[in-house]
Formats: C-alpha cells, structure tokens, sequence
C-alpha cells in the first residue's frame, strides 16, 4: 500500500482538489515546505500510483529529506488534517479540512486550564465535551483573543440568548475579532454599545409590529446601520413601517442595504425612494399584465427593464400603450416589449399621443391589409411578410388603397394571393399605371398574362443581352439594399 491515501471524510465530501477551508485557514500559518508537502502528498493520494507513492518518492521530488517531509506530516497531524496511522511502514491518512481530526494543543494545555475552568463555570447546566473546550482554545490561538475577551463574549452571549451553543458562541467570537475587537476593552465597548440601543431596537421592533424581543443579531445590525452606514432613527423608522409584517428585520435588513446603495440615509430621502419605488412596483405590476404575464419577482422587473424605460424618457402611459400593442400582437414577455421599446426609442416616440398615434396607424394598417386580402379571396390573417408587402407597395412604390384593391380583385380565386398581387403591382409600377382606374382598364385590356402558369414552359428567347453576376457583386447589391431599407416590422 501506498505511503498516502485519502480518508472516507474526504472521499465523502468528494473533493480532489485543494479545499478552500485549506485555504482560507490553514494555509496562511503554515510554513511553505510544510504546505509543499502536503499538496504534494496530496497528489499522490489521488493519484492511485502506489509505486511512486512513498517517503523516498516525495522527498525526492521536493528534494526534501525524509525526516523533514515526516517533519511536515507531523504538523499537519498535529492540525487535524492528517493522521499517521502507522509507523512502519509509515502511513498517512488525509481528512477533509471540513471534519479534521481534533487538533493536538499539548503546548498550550497548562497556558488555558484557568481558561477552561472559568468558561465551564458560564455553563452550569451542562458539561462542556473536550472537543468544545479545544475549539475555544482554537479561536483563541488563531484570532490573539485575549481570554477574559473570550469569557465576556461567552457570558454576554449566554444572557442574551437563553440556550446559546458553542458554534454561535464562537461565530460571535470569531466576527468581532476581524473587526479588531480582540481584547477586553473592545469587547467591553461593544458590548456597551449594543446595550445602549435597547430603546432604539424597540421602537423598530414596534415599527415593524413584532412583539418579540430583539436579539443580539438584531442589535449588532442596528449597530451596523447606524454606526457604520449613519442612518439616524428617525430614518429606520421610516423603512421599518415599510416592512410591518412583511417580513421582520430579514426584509428591514435587505431594505437598508437597498436604502443604502440607491444613497437614501435621511427619513425624507427614504420616504421619497420608497414612495417612487412603490409606484413603480404597481407600474411594473400593471404592464406585466397587460402583456399577459406573469413574473413574480417584480423587484428584478423594475430593474432590468422598467428603470432603463424610464431612464430612456418614456411617459408611463406610452408604455401602457406599448403593452397593450404587444398584447395585440401576441408578444406576451417582457423580453419582447423591451425589442419593441428599443423600435420606439429609434423612431423617437416617447410620449403615449405619439406611441397612440403610431399604433391606431398600425391597426388601420392591418385592417387595410385585411381587406385586401379578402379581395384577393385569400384568409383575413395578417403576417409579417404581408405588411413589409403592403408598405412596399404605399411608401415606395406610390399605389393607394383603391390601387391596391384593383389588383387584389384581378387576383381573386387564384392560389399566392401577395405573390400574385406583388406581381401584378410591380408591372403596373414599370408602366406608370398607378390609379386604381387605369389598374382595372390596363388589366382588362392585356392580352398578356399577369400571372404565370407555374407548370414548366419551354424558355424563351430573351431580346436583351444577359449577363452573368459575381457572388461579389450580389452582395453589394443586397448589402446597399438592407443598408438603406429598414425591413423590421414593428
């Protein structure tokens, strides 16, 4: 068997790679040979090459001596990610530094006895395990925490919680010190700070119309807010009577940090965002169904889309308006209004007259292209491709209505009503026929058929000269074309 292989904690948890906890907390104190060979030990583990997987094989690649790579085991023993199972012939065993083995403190047992004495006296009511003792002794090796810090921490932990464990004791703990409160009198000031706000804590709690009594999380984020972000209360009571009962200090704690960002501090600051903000929670609510829509997460719909609208300039009716139009022209998301938002925007209208305007336009377009359709013998449905034809036909071409309608009853009862009617208007187009008058007449007088035959017919002799394109130069054409012609249909 190999010198290196992973524990079952480890392949339990499933990580091949270097862990981040490894990172985060071990890394940092450990000496670079000793981190060397851990990793490396650690490839090995992984490796499944128990030929290689040896003393004499990692120390001569690190070139190391053997007794120093055992030197480095040895550490990481100590620390409770290895165990060394064995001494001949030597074996380690890696554990997840999620669940390391419980760390040897054989140093420091005399330095924290009066520690472990005075913090089982806080506890009358159950014995603290041996595991629990070494991680406060842990906490207080790695964040340089003095012990009667610790104890104050433990003790006012406990008054304020009625059953305040180990884990949440230490969490405290561990949050204070990286804010540099490691010693007595830090912790004596804080613990200060947090009692002075009592009243303050229950003026937001009644605020918020909770009737339970505000724990130390709930001081320690008032703590936060007023200390660091400089919210008076005035201001907090503003934001917590936006929260009663609509989720407590969880819903407060996400409205501050809101409140914060969007650069709200004073209570007149915060009235107005929250007033504007509730008007656009209803705005967002009444285009979303209006379009049809659902979408739950109206906070996430003001920010991707609506508040980009306004910002554009657009009045609030101009985007009812638009709703309704996409309502009209089944686009029932958000993602499709926002591409017709974006179509306006390029036109310039912003204002619901304008977008009213635009959009009666475009019924009475329909309904032109409907009739036409009709006379034409075709069904009453009208697609993208029928409005590009007919504003082809009105806006480029020069044919009215009337006009288009001649043409429409010529093509009645035949099979392609548009292709047909395309047809017949591009030869009336050449021939200067443009009134639908002259359309009728011409059409009546023709011997010549406007509309092929689509069986196969023998070629006929062309009486000018043809000539062969380059794909090249199609291309240009095509290109002048889509550059000077905006085919999108709104």
């Amino acid at each position: 068997m190999g010198l290196c292989r992973l524990g079952k904690e480890y392949l339990k948890d499933g990580f091949l790679s270097v862990d981040n906890v490894f990172l985060k907390n071990y890394l940092p104190a450990a000496d670079g040979t000793d981190v060397k060979v851990y990793l490396y030990g650690l490839y090995y583990a992984t490796a499944g090459d128990e030929e290689r997987n040896g003393i004499e094989a990692i120390a001569m690649a690190l070139k190391l001596s053997e007794e120093r790579v055992m030197t480095a085991f040895r550490y990481w023993h100590e620390e409770g990610l290895v165990t060394i199972t064995k001494t001949n012939p030597v074996e380690i065993v890696y554990r997840s530094p999620k669940a390391p083995a419980t760390k040897v403190i054989r140093l420091n047992a005399s330095k924290y006895a009066d520690f472990t004495e005075d913090l089982v006296r806080l506890f009358p009511e159950r014995v603290l395990s041996e595991n629990e003792l070494l991680s406060y002794c842990e906490m207080l090796e790695r964040y340089k925490i003095d012990i009667n810090a610790m104890l104050l921490i433990a003790k006012y932990c406990i008054d304020m919680k009625a059953v305040a464990s180990t884990p949440y004791i230490l969490e405290v703990a561990e949050r204070w010190a990286k804010e540099g409160l490691t010693k007595e009198p830090d912790v004596l000031q804080r613990i200060a700070e947090i009692e002075n706000n009592g009243a303050d804590i229950r003026q937001i709690f009644a605020a918020l119309g909770l009737k339970s009594e505000a724990g130390l999380e709930d001081r320690q984020a008032y703590l936060k807010w007023s200390k660091e972000y400089r919210y008076d209360l005035d201001a907090l009571l503003v934001a917590a009577r936006a929260c009663k009962r609509k989720g407590g200090m969880t819903r407060l704690t996400a409205l501050i940090e809101e409140l914060h960002n969007a650069g709200a501090h004073s209570a007149t600051e915060v009235d107005a965002y929250l007033k504007q903000r509730e008007s656009l929670k209803k705005l967002a609510s009444e285009l979303v169904k209006k379009i049809g829509a659902y979408y739950a997460d109206l906070d996430a719909v003001i920010e991707v889309y609506l508040n980009p609208w306004l910002g554009k300039g657009f009045e609030e009716d101009a985007l009812r308006a638009l709703a309704e139009f996409c309502f009209v022209r089944n686009l029932r998301t958000l993602e499709a209004m926002d591409a017709l938002v974006g179509k306006f925007y390029k036109l310039g209208y912003l204002t619901a007259a304008s977008v009213r305007d635009y959009v009666a336009a475009s019924v009475r377009t329909d309904d032109s292209i409907r009739a036409i359709l009709e006379l034409a013998g075709g069904l009453p449905v009208v697609g993208r491709a029928d409005r590009e034809y007919y504003r082809t036909f009105v806006e480029e071409w020069g044919f009215d209505d009337e006009a288009i309608g001649a043409a429409a009853k010529y093509c009645a009862g035949k099979p392609f009503p548009m292709a047909n009617i395309n047809r017949v208007l591009s030869r009336m187009k050449a021939e200067g026929v443009l009134d639908a008058e002259a359309i009728a007449k011409r059409l009546n007088e023709s011997e010549e058929a406007f509309i092929p035959d689509r069986r196969a017919k023998k070629p006929k002799e062309t009486p000018y000269p043809q000539r062969t394109y380059s794909k090249e130069e199609l291309g240009s054409v095509f290109t002048d074309i889509n550059a000077t012609i905006d085919t999108e249909d709104l």
